[in-house]
C-alpha cells in the first residue's frame, strides 16, 4: 500500500493505523499534488518500486471561496490542479500497466457537488468536481474494455475538517448525522469486491437525516 499527501506527520500517522489493522507493508510517499511536475515523479516513483499499482484511489481534496464575483482564480486554479489535474496526470501514467495486466481499479472520490449546479462560494468546487466527473466517466469508457474498473463516488456532507471547519458551517452541523469517513471506505470496498461483470461506475453517497441543526 502506498499513501501520499503534503504532510509527512499525517502519513506516518496513517501509515501506522494501516499496520495496526494488518497492512503488511505501508510505502509513504509525501507529495504536492497540485504540483505537476512532482505528481509525474509521484506516479515514475510508483512504477519504478512496485511495478504500477492495482488500485489507484484518487482523494485528494480542497475547498477555497469559488464565488464567480468575489474569489481568487489563482486559488481556483490550485484548487482544479489537486482536484482535477492531478487524478489525470496519476491515471495516465499508473492505468496503462493496469491494462496491460487486464486488471485494476481507478476509484475518484467525487462530491454531491460535481452533479449540481451550486452557488456562492461552492462554484468553484462544483466546478472542480465536475471536471472530475467527467473525466471519471469518459476514463471509464476507456478503461472497461482492458478490464479496467474506473469509479466515481460522490458523498455528501463528510465529516472532515474540510467540511465542518468551514466559517459557514461552523456550529450548523450535526456530526454524527454526516456521511462517515468509514462510509465512503465501505463504497470503495463494494467496487474492490464486485464481481468482474459489474461495474458500479458512479455511486452517490447522500444524507438521511438533515445534518443541518
Amino acid at each position: 500500500m502506498a499513501l501520499t499527501s503534503r504532510s509527512v506527520e499525517e502519513l506516518d500517522e496513517v501509515a501506522r493505523e494501516c499496520e495496526r489493522a494488518g497492512s503488511p507493508a505501508t510505502y509513504v510517499a509525501p507529495c504536492d499534488l497540485s504540483d505537476g511536475a512532482a505528481v509525474e515523479r509521484l506516479a515514475q516513483d510508483l512504477v519504478s518500486t512496485f511495478g504500477g499499482v492495482e488500485v489507484l484511489v484518487n482523494n485528494a481534496g480542497i475547498l477555497v471561496n469559488g464565488n464567480p464575483l468575489e474569489g481568487d482564480p489563482d486559488e481556483w486554479e490550485h484548487m482544479m490542479d489537486v482536484i482535477v489535474n492531478a487524478p489525470m496526470r496519476l491515471t495516465r501514467r499508473l492505468a496503462p500497466k493496469m491494462a496491460e495486466r487486464m486488471s485494476g481499479f481507478v476509484i475518484n472520490i467525487g462530491s454531491i457537488a460535481g452533479t449540481e449546479a451550486m452557488s456562492g462560494a461552492a462554484a468553484a468546487y462544483a466546478a472542480a468536481k465536475a471536471g472530475l466527473r467527467g473525466w471519471s466517466r469518459s476514463a471509464y469508457l476507456t478503461l472497461r474494455h482492458k478490464n479496467v474498473k474506473c469509479v466515481l463516488i460522490n458523498p455528501g456532507f463528510v465529516n472532515t475538517d474540510m467540511v465542518t471547519s468551514r466559517p459557514a458551517l461552523v456550529g450548523q452541523l450535526i456530526p454524527e448525522r454526516m456521511i462517515q469517513p468509514s462510509d465512503i471506505a465501505d463504497a470503495v470496498s463494494f467496487v474492490l469486491n464486485s464481481s468482474p461483470g459489474c461495474v458500479p461506475e458512479e455511486m452517490n453517497l447522500r444524507l438521511g437525516l438533515s445534518a443541518f441543526k
